[in-house]
């Protein structure tokens, strides 16, 4: 074989690996792309199973018909090539090994009773067999030998590479779920400490806030000198009765629960943005239907953060806050003009105040959090979460609900 045509068969070989989304999708192209150049009559590769050791299937190219009968039964079990694979005799491409697959389904064809090997080997771990059924009279030369060699070097290392990304992906979202729970136990203890100081220490403190009053009221009657004592103890335990109510708020808005995300957001830019004497541009999507509860919970906490941000440190006239749309995103904006910051600046300040905590929170349900922030110009914090399918819902950016 010349040089050139093993270059042209290294090129093809590796643009079909670099090319394809999947390891089956690679197998397959690249099994194609060998039987074709090599002009072989069948291809298939054996892979070891991670977890049990044993070899399956896992491609084929013109697999003669009657081993793909039966969803390719006959391919399952041992055979020669496994076998030497498993006691270590198949370290290096071989041109003949008698096949017991192709005995029982070509029993008058003796001269097609066999097939080349070529083991997937990697850093020293054999992953699978390549095998080629090849013409009568047909053998490899030693060039092709090598050259499938380094082929099935090639293959191994996809094999390897692709399994490692599965194992990464696989403790990623081990890791996801995980975090989620502890999302979710987190705001069910928001909610439930929330609950505990609404019905107790809010109760005792009315109680309390009305007996004063009372105990007041009949000191001004009396003209009693305690009369204006009592009177601020009043006001105070009133004014930490407001402070407990915000904290209930704070920890988890009822209106979440009841009412859902739209109505929350209204609700907390009256009663906490508005009231700091920052002009508002409210742009809220309309809604049919709610919203899965944990989505609605990281859009609103990712928006509460974000304004909490901008009450303390923008010093901003303005800020605009917006739910979106658009096909099978939820798309939320908080945008203000104050003076911003530098996000690759080390040590700023702005970077411990829950960013990181914000793009967590998207993430944990598959969303992105992207912040834009120019010194002297305002901070963007964009939040797109994804959706469930809702076969109600047209396609294209969602109709807005000024306020």
């Amino acid at each position: 074989m010349q040089i050139a045509q093993q270059m042209s068969i290294f090129r093809g070989i590796a643009e079909v690996l670099n090319r394809s989304f999947t390891l089956r999708e690679a197998l397959d192209a690249a099994l194609y792309r060998i039987v074709e150049l090599l002009g072989v009559r069948s291809g298939w590769i054996f892979l070891t199973e991670p977890e049990t050791e044993q070899l399956r299937i896992a491609a084929d190219v013109r697999l003669p018909q009657a081993l793909s009968v039966a969803g390719k039964r006959r391919m399952a079990g041992d055979c020669r090539c496994i076998q030497m694979l498993r006691n270590g005799e198949l370290t290096e491409p071989v041109n003949f090994v008698p096949c017991a697959r192709l005995e029982q389904v070509l029993p008058q064809a003796t001269e097609s009773h066999r097939h080349a090997s070529v083991p997937l080997i990697a850093q020293d771990e054999a992953v699978g067999i390549l095998n080629l059924w090849l013409p009568p009279g047909r053998e490899f030369t030693h060039e092709e030998l090598s050259m499938l060699e380094v082929i099935a070097h090639e293959l191994a290392v996809t094999i390897q590479r692709a399994r490692l990304f599965d194992k990464v992906r696989h403790q990623e979202k081990i890791l996801r779920d995980l975090l989620q729970r502890l999302m979710l136990a987190q705001e069910a203890e928001r909610r439930r400490i929330a609950q505990d100081l609404h019905d107790h220490a809010g109760q005792m403190m009315t109680a309390i806030i009305i007996q004063l009053a009372q105990m007041a009221t009949r000191a001004e009657e009396r003209q009693d000198a305690n009369a204006a004592a009592l009177r601020r103890l009043h006001d105070i335990a009133q004014q930490g009765l407001d402070d407990l109510r915000a904290l209930v708020h704070e920890l988890r808005p009822s209106v979440l629960d009841d009412l859902g995300l739209v109505p929350a957001v209204r609700s907390y830019v009256d009663r906490v943005v508005k009231p700091a004497g920052i002009e508002v541009d409210l742009h809220l999507l309309e809604m049919a239907h709610r919203l899965p509860a944990e989505i609605e919970t990281v859009a609103f906490r990712i928006l509460q953060e974000a304004v909490t941000n901008t009450l303390r440190h923008a010093r901003a006239r303005r800020v605009e806050v917006r739910l979106d749309r658009r096909d099978r995103m939820l798309i939320v904006m908080i945008r203000d003009d104050g003076v911003g910051f530098d996000p690759e600046a080390p040590g700023i300040g702005r970077g411990s105040l829950g960013l990181h905590g914000m793009r967590e929170r998207a993430q944990l349900i598959g969303g992105t959090l992207q912040i834009m922030a120019v010194p002297g110009v305002g901070t963007t914090v964009v939040a797109r979460i994804p959706l469930p399918e809702d076969p109600h819902q047209p396609k294209g950016p969602s109709r807005l609900e000024a306020p």
